[in-house]
C-alpha cells in the first residue's frame, strides 16, 4: 500500500481528463503538488494528491476537506483559489491557481540572498499583511515555514492551508491534523497552538532566517541555530525594538506575547523607520 501511495503521476500524464502533468513541484507529509496545464482553459495550475505519512484514508480525508473549506473560504489575491476538487484512482485531489516564484528556503539555500536587518522586515510586511487579512477572516493558518512562502520578486504569497483553523471551531476536529515537527516538545506545542500565537512564531522563525542570510552561513549551521533556542540573542546583532519584537513572536519569556497581529505589522513599520533615520 505504502508503494502505491508514493508512486508519482508521471510527465505528460492527463489527470481527471483536464490536467497534464508538467512537472512535480514537491512533496511534503501532507502529499504531492504538481504543475499541471488545464487542457481546458489552457492556464497553469496546481494539482495536490493528498496522502499523508501518517493516518491513512481516515487523516487524508481530513486534510482534503479542511484545506478545500479553507481555499474556497479565504478571499485573498496571494493565497491559492481553488479550482477543482475530485478523487482519482482513490486519490484525494484538489486543484488550484499557481504561485510562481521561490519559496524563502530556495532563495536562501540555493539562489544565496543576503539581507540586511532593514532589508529582512520589508520582506517580512508583505507577508504580515497575508496573515492580518487571514486573522480577520477568522482563520489561523498554522504552517508559516520556509516551504509555505514564496516570492516572486515584489510579490509575496502564502501557500499550503492544510493544518488551517477557524478560530472558535473546537479542538477536536483538527486534532488528527497535527503533524509532529521538528525541534522540542515545546516547540511542536507553540507551532501547532489553535491560536494566532501559531503564526506569530511562524513569522519570528521566518524572520530568522532572513536576518541570519546576512551572516552568508550554511544551511546546517542556520538549522542549527534556528533549533537552539536563545542563541540568535547572542549571535545576530540587531536593532533592540528587532530583538524585542522577536522575543515577543517566539514567546521568549519573560517578554510579552502580542494579542493581535496588527501589532507586528505597526512594530515592523517603526522599526524600518527608525532604521533609517539612524542610516540617514
Amino acid at each position: 500500500m505504502r508503494w502505491v501511495q508514493e508512486r508519482h503521476f508521471a510527465e505528460g500524464q492527463l489527470i481527471h481528463e483536464r490536467y497534464r502533468i508538467s512537472r512535480r513541484l514537491g512533496t511534503g507529509s501532507y502529499g504531492v503538488t504538481y504543475l499541471c496545464e488545464d487542457i481546458q482553459t489552457l492556464q497553469t495550475c496546481v494539482l495536490k494528491r493528498v496522502y499523508p505519512l501518517r493516518g491513512g484514508h481516515r487523516r487524508a480525508q481530513l486534510i482534503y476537506d479542511r484545506e478545500c473549506k479553507a481555499m474556497a473560504a479565504i478571499d485573498h489575491p496571494c493565497i491559492p483559489a481553488l479550482i477543482d476538487t475530485f478523487l482519482y484512482h482513490h486519490y484525494h485531489c484538489l486543484v488550484m491557481t499557481y504561485m510562481e516564484g521561490h519559496n524563502v528556503g530556495e532563495l536562501i539555500f540555493e539562489q544565496g540572498i543576503r539581507l540586511n536587518e532593514r532589508e529582512a522586515l520589508q520582506w517580512m510586511k508583505p507577508l504580515v499583511e497575508i496573515v492580518t487579512a487571514i486573522h480577520h477572516q477568522g482563520w489561523v493558518h498554522r504552517d508559516i515555514s520556509l516551504s509555505n512562502v514564496i516570492y516572486d520578486q515584489d510579490q509575496v504569497y502564502l501557500i499550503d492551508l492544510g493544518l488551517m483553523w477557524q478560530q472558535g471551531e473546537g479542538t477536536r476536529s483538527v486534532a488528527l491534523l497535527d503533524e509532529l515537527v521538528s525541534g522540542d516538545q515545546e516547540e511542536k506545542r507553540i507551532r501547532r497552538a489553535l491560536h494566532v500565537t501559531s503564526d506569530f512564531y511562524g513569522l519570528g522563525h521566518l524572520l530568522l532566517f532572513l536576518l541570519y542570510s546576512h551572516e552568508e552561513q550554511s544551511e546546517e549551521a542556520s538549522i542549527a541555530t534556528e533549533q537552539s533556542q536563545g542563541s540568535w540573542e547572542d549571535e545576530l546583532s540587531l536593532h533592540p525594538r528587532t530583538h524585542q519584537m522577536i522575543r515577543r513572536m517566539l514567546l521568549v519569556e519573560p517578554a510579552q506575547p502580542y494579542d493581535k497581529i496588527d501589532e507586528i505589522a505597526q512594530e515592523i513599520d517603526q522599526i524600518i523607520a527608525e532604521i533609517e533615520m539612524i542610516s540617514n
